[in-house]
């Protein structure tokens, strides 16, 4: 009985890791974009036309801007003494 349970068990654990381990992985790339992101980003821009590159070049641009806007927009600094 018990070396059943151990059979059906331990592979079980194990699967469940791996999972975990993916899952885990995911965030991460996820949440800071991670070198995917970059390598995806660098094996499209090869495929893109000097129109297109420059269209994703304003869209960046005008995106950091909008980012850079909606920073300054929030509650100012408090001085430090």
């Amino acid at each position: 009985m018990s070396n059943e349970w151990s059979s059906i068990l331990i592979p079980l654990i194990v699967v469940v890791g791996i999972l975990a381990l993916l899952a885990w992985i995911g965030i991460r790339v996820r949440k800071g974009g991670g070198s995917m992101t970059t390598v995806a980003m660098g094996a499209t821009d090869e495929f893109l036309s000097r129109d297109q590159s420059r269209a994703v070049e304003v869209i960046v641009e005008r995106n950091a801007g909008n980012e850079e806007e909606s920073q300054s927009d929030a509650a100012p600094e408090k001085p430090r003494n």
